[in-house]
């Protein structure tokens, strides 16, 4: 069960810092949305510093890559899963690491990370994307995952074939994952699940139109699906969003459904090299109004700042008197070291720290 958090002991962005990184404050005269999340930019207070990091942390296995944070917070505790390699920024090799917190700010790592790794998957060589729901009424802990089973790139590099396939495992603690045997749809990226009752469950995520398609596709279309398990789904067409307008692509979906409403959150990649997190709403989860005209969480563009470039992979955590955003980020460094010594070079940057904002409501 989640419960409200004290965090008022913690140092958040002071309000003119958060204007500053968030975009210009609402014109005199005009008034306030009556959702800050129906505010454009929504109104985060960030962190000044990551909650976790590759540059900070002690852990070997996510001393290059560190990202893709998902929170719950169940029986007082704040709980992250997260990945992270050592091998490259674009490493195949992507595990699953997990921490804990008491206020959602000060994390713990797991002594014994990574807690599930391509080793774990009968039919994949690595894990991307996690989200994690507790089935409270089952006691469990369910886990939808990707895994790159097949990628092809020419003689120049170039990536022509990338098989994204969904994944499945349960776990009794969070911990020691039991994984399916097969994966569970052809093609996917990031799912975002909500359990509507006992046979009624709902996912968004990306997904090629096609497998005749280019894989590129994946990152222009999320979908809704729909199941009885959590194992069999079935995709509703036509895709519920697209780009559009600064959009360029609409990836990473989370959404969140709350007194009546479903909201949204997905990144984009935007022209100047950076990528930035996009807001919608629905009343039913089906049909989305989006604003592609305008960022609800942007990078900061600060050349010193953590999440300079890239405000990536959401996820929203509701509590009773607050909003927490998790999310991935990138600086504006290319260079790092790998786990041979080796310097190396990635010209889009590293997603390398997890970044936390707060909305007061």
């Amino acid at each position: 069960m989640r419960t409200a958090a004290n965090l008022s002991s913690l140092m958040l962005v002071p309000a003119i810092v958060a204007l500053m990184a968030c975009g210009s404050p609402q014109p005199a005269g005009e008034p306030e949305a009556a959702n800050p999340l129906d505010q454009r930019p929504q109104p985060w207070e960030r962190q000044l510093e990551p909650v976790l990091s590759a540059y900070t942390t002690e852990q070997s296995w996510a001393k290059v890559v560190l990202y893709t944070p998902f929170v719950l917070h169940i029986d007082g505790k704040f709980k992250m899963w997260y990945l992270g390699t050592s091998a490259g920024s674009r490493a195949r090799d992507t595990a699953v690491g997990y921490a804990e917190s008491d206020d959602g700010i000060h994390w713990r790592e797991h002594a014994a990370n990574p807690i599930l790794t391509g080793d774990d998957i009968p039919w994949g060589p690595n894990i991307q994307t996690p989200f994690v729901l507790f089935d409270e009424q089952e006691r469990i802990y369910k886990m939808w995952f990707i895994s790159v089973p097949n990628m092809v790139r020419d003689a120049d590099g170039k990536m022509t074939e990338m098989t994204q396939q969904l994944g499945y495992a349960t776990s009794p603690d969070g911990l020691k994952w039991d994984v399916h045997p097969e994966p569970i749809y052809e093609s996917g990226r990031s799912p975002s699940v909500i359990k509507e009752g006992p046979n009624r469950y709902r996912m968004w995520m990306n997904s090629r139109p096609s497998m005749d398609v280019h894989a590129r596709e994946l990152g222009a279309n999320i979908y809704e699906f729909i199941s009885a398990d959590g194992v069999n789904w079935e995709r509703l067409e036509p895709p519920v969003v697209q780009p559009s307008d600064k959009a360029n692509t609409v990836v990473y979906p989370f959404v969140l459904k709350e007194g009546g409403r479903y909201s949204m959150w997905y990144g984009g990649h935007i022209d100047g090299g950076t990528f930035e997190i996009f807001h919608a709403t629905s009343a039913v989860g089906t049909t989305w109004q989006t604003d592609h005209d305008n960022v609800a969480f942007p990078s900061t563009k600060d050349t010193a700042r953590f999440d300079g470039r890239y405000t990536s992979t959401p996820c929203v955590l509701s509590l009773p008197d607050r909003l927490l955003l998790y999310y991935s980020a990138r600086d504006w460094k290319n260079d790092y070291i790998d786990s041979q010594g080796q310097q190396r070079t990635d010209k889009d940057g590293i997603y390398a720290h997890i970044g936390v904002a707060e909305i007061v409501r």
